[in-house]
């Protein structure tokens, strides 16, 4: 019986792991209609992202769980707003959603792209490559109300 516990268990544990489809915190009809650019401070701020699967050679056997970049975008070029983050994406499927915190992986901002903040999040649904996708994320401002940012129409990409 001892053998059975502990296979539940690893199951549960790589389970849990994976950030699979979930029932997103925000309702879906809100996420849906989020804005496609925000004003912050007086400055419009758009969204750019890149969603895709590694299928690799090697240990990415069946390709690799869905993984996001997304570019928020001062449109002025200025350089983007001091205090302002975002903690959340969300990636919808039709009615899938994946929902994920952004990780902490970050790099010098490039000199080229001061006007950018870009976030990561990784470990999301094995959706083929190809569809089509919503992003939503949220920004958190150090004072204010957070606010979410839309684009529509992001494909599933895919390195092979």
């Amino acid at each position: 019986m001892k053998p059975v516990r502990i296979t539940l268990g690893l199951i549960a544990a790589l389970a849990a792991a994976c950030q699979g489809p979930t029932v997103p915190s925000v309702p879906l009809e809100t996420l849906l209609s989020a804005p496609e650019q925000v004003a912050v401070t007086g400055r419009t701020l758009t969204l750019e992202t890149t969603v895709w699967r590694d299928f690799m050679p090697g240990d990415n056997a069946g390709g690799s769980e869905l993984m996001a970049v997304a570019l928020i975008t001062a449109q002025d070029r200025q350089p983007y707003p001091t205090g302002l983050d975002a903690d959340k994406v969300w990636v919808i499927y039709g009615d899938e959603v994946w929902e994920a915190d952004f990780t902490d992986e970050s790099g010098p901002p490039s000199q080229a792209r001061l006007y950018q903040l870009e976030k990561k999040a990784y470990g999301g649904p094995k959706w083929e490559p190809g569809v089509e996708v919503e992003v939503v994320v949220r920004l958190v401002p150090a004072l204010g109300a957070r606010q979410l940012l839309r684009v529509s129409g992001q494909k599933i990409g895919m390195t092979v």
